[in-house]
């Protein structure tokens, strides 16, 4: 009697594992649509998960998982560990659940737009079948991989271009990026100048700079990838109606030939955002900028070490960001010491004209957002003028036609960010007129008499 009992206690088999094979059995699952978004051919997706629900309380054993296009589909699947375009016999206890991870691989065509790839999944139970869709679009693109360029080079907008590694402009050479062009980098990829880069975008065809990673979650990552980096041959770069974000930083400028007499770049209505270091790095270049939004850099929005020439007209620094940031968002110093312990010593010559440098609040505080640092202890050459900046230390010795420590009132200081004026700001009017500067960062015209501080003039009624 004993062994008889001992016996039916360990057979019973628990509810959520005896399988069940009725045919009104369905499974359910997490979406009724796998959907990517564009994926450049050659290039691979992220891997994005598809719950499969037995929501009975007893066990199921799923007849068989399937893409439709089996070997020859763009998509791949992995279930339970292993990839593979079908599997039989998956059992899913009863009240839980399934993962099956799903990838796209899109190999290249002759289109220039974005092309539609479709499969699906097929889960065969009990003779009834049931099937999710995939979805994504395929992006053919222009491939750069540790490229270097010499002579005259073009960049056409036809299709984006995807920089692996670098690509270096050399010494000598000039590359001209075409209106409308897409620019994808992958992490840790740069483009060096050496040569000459001209960017070419209009206000209507404006040329962006990006991560590689199209998928929206990215959209605000910094660090994807590392920058534009200007090294000391390069020269007469013009950057005008660009979009360069999420690098470790926007511009590197490193020229340290300590000449006045030209601008190693100038950019103009361009905006730089979310880089994890800076907006623009300098080390001894000569730098202008027109028209443009600094923003949400994590170390700061500009900085120039071993002195240069610097120019900011109707620029807008709103270095608003969730990083642990202590260094001010505007900095510069007459001494950078190299790694080798060599000393470059050189001036700085500084114009900042109708521009705001801002960054609110941090840990309830405004905090100082610019510094000077004059090691070498060389002349500071300095003017300011019509700006609004968030400043305790330098406001004594700034020009009084500088606003100091008054809120520009951003319409919004919170992710998505609009760093155009309110219509209570007192940056609005607030501009000394420039007659050569006739239009805004979107190329908004500028209120002859009464233009308004920083790279946006509001929009009249």
């Amino acid at each position: 009697m004993l062994c008889l009992v001992l016996f039916s206690v360990f057979s019973c088999e628990p509810e959520a594992d005896v399988v069940i094979r009725q045919p009104k059995i369905n499974l359910s699952f997490s979406a009724d649509t796998v959907l990517f978004d564009t994926v450049f051919v050659r290039t691979g997706s992220v891997t994005k998960r598809l719950l499969v629900y037995n929501f009975n309380k007893n066990a199921v054993e799923i007849d068989e998982i399937k893409l439709g296009k089996l070997d020859a589909s763009a998509y791949r699947i992995i279930i339970n560990g292993l990839e593979t375009p079908q599997a039989q016999k998956v059992r899913i206890r009863g009240g839980d659940s399934l993962y099956v991870l799903v990838k796209v691989f899109i190999e290249p065509n002759n289109n220039n737009s974005p092309f539609l790839v479709n499969d699906s999944v097929t889960f065969t139970l009990n003779q009834a079948v049931q099937q999710v869709k995939l979805v994504a679009y395929g992006q053919n693109a222009y491939f750069h991989r540790k490229v270097t360029l010499t002579g005259n080079n073009n960049w056409p907008a036809d299709k984006p271009h995807v920089i692996y590694d670098h690509v270096t402009v050399e010494e000598g050479s000039t590359l001209i990026i075409e209106k409308g062009a897409r620019i994808y980098a992958n992490r840790g990829a740069y483009m060096y100048v050496d040569g000459t880069l001209r960017i070419e975008g209009t206000d209507k065809e404006r040329v962006a700079f990006a991560g590689h990673r199209l998928e929206p979650f990215y959209n605000d990552i910094p660090g994807l990838w590392g920058g534009i980096k200007f090294r000391a041959p390069s020269k007469n770069n013009i950057i005008q109606y660009a979009d360069i974000k999420n690098a470790e930083v926007g511009i590197w400028a490193e020229n340290p030939d300590q000449d006045p007499a030209t601008y190693d770049i100038r950019l103009e209505q361009c905006t730089l955002r979310n880089m994890s270091r800076a907006g623009i790095l300098s080390y001894s270049a000569d730098v202008q900028a027109l028209n443009t939004l600094i923003a949400n850099c994590g170390e700061y929005a500009v900085a120039g070490f071993g002195g240069g020439n610097y120019d900011f007209t109707y620029c807008t620094l709103a270095n608003f960001t969730d990083f642990r940031r202590e260094n001010p968002s505007f900095f510069f110093t007459d001494r950078f010491k190299s790694t080798t312990g060599q000393n470059t010593d050189y001036r700085i010559k500084l114009n900042v004209i109708n521009s705001i440098i801002w960054a609110g609040k941090r840990n309830g505080f405004l905090r100082e957002e610019m510094g000077f640092l004059n090691e070498a202890g060389l002349p500071l050459d300095t003017v300011f003028r019509h700006n609004i900046l968030q400043t305790q230390a330098y406001q004594q010795s700034l020009n009084k036609t500088n606003l100091f420590n008054q809120d520009p009132q951003f319409v919004r200081t919170v992710n998505p960010f609009d760093f155009s004026l309110d219509t209570l700001s007192v940056a609005n009017g607030a501009a000394q007129p420039l007659p050569a500067v006739k239009n805004d960062l979107k190329n908004v015209l500028r209120d002859a008499e009464k233009p308004d501080i920083g790279a946006y003039e509001r929009i009249r009624p």
